[in-house]
């Protein structure tokens, strides 16, 4: 159901840690007007091709929008068979450990239906902790869940486009003075970020520098090059 859905490939990538002074020193070098990074070699951005290639969604297809929700309890009802406590919502959103407590395990009796309550639930986990993630780093909007009702239907959004698009939204906040967080796919940027570093600095290397240096600076970048999202299980 998550591959028909459309996130087969995003929840198979592993996770990384996040360099938060790197990711801090990209939010001071974006520009809203152009939303674009100005760097010392010119400007850089986030693509959608880097978006359909590091973490394999669709850039294609229907657009993904929804209703804002004030509440929680009737939007999880219908679609996850059960609602939260007060303790775990705050508006329209829902706390992510409420969904890894009481999601986590799926019956292996379960009828189809519970099966489906399970997959949306793990869903919108796997959206709220990576393309979708919020400043709080703890709650996801459960605006998504309707979008998963239908698991064909959700695999020709084109949710890639969507990650891409919350993501310039969220570096265009951080970067004002007002802001002192940042939501969105962050290890997008690290991953991207150090590609870019991987690039221009290799030809720089040369006998002045030592092989050991050499070696350590280009097997980091190589280790995380083949990482490029956070990895997301209910475990």
């Amino acid at each position: 159901m998550v591959e028909k859905a459309g996130f087969g490939y995003l929840r198979s990538i592993p996770a990384i840690s996040l360099d938060n002074p790197l990711i801090s020193a990209l939010v001071e070098r974006w520009r809203r007007e152009t939303n674009t990074f100005h760097l010392n070699v010119g400007e850089m951005t986030v693509t959608l091709k880097d978006v359909a290639l590091l973490l394999g969604l669709a850039i294609d297809g229907e657009p993904v929008i929804g209703i804002t929700y004030t509440a929680c309890s009737s939007v999880c009802e219908k679609y996850l068979g059960r609602s939260p406590e007060s303790g775990y919502t705050s508006g329209g959103m829902v706390k992510l450990s409420w969904l890894k407590e009481f999601f986590s395990r799926c019956p292996e009796d379960a009828p189809i239906e519970v099966i489906e309550q399970h997959t949306r639930a793990y869903l919108l986990y796997l959206v709220g902790s990576t393309i979708f993630s919020t400043t709080t780093g703890n709650k996801v909007p459960v605006m998504y869940l309707p979008l998963f009702e239908n698991f064909a239907r959700c695999g020709q959004y084109a949710w890639g486009a969507a990650a891409l698009a919350f993501l310039y939204r969220a570096l265009g906040n951080a970067s004002l003075k007002t802001q002192s967080t940042i939501s969105g796919c962050l290890t997008l940027l690290q991953v991207i970020y150090i590609s870019v570093l991987h690039f221009f600095l290799t030809p720089l290397f040369n006998s002045s520098f030592s092989f050991k240096v050499q070696f350590y600076f280009l097997s980091s970048v190589n280790s995380l090059l083949c990482i490029c999202s956070v990895g997301v299980t209910f475990t």
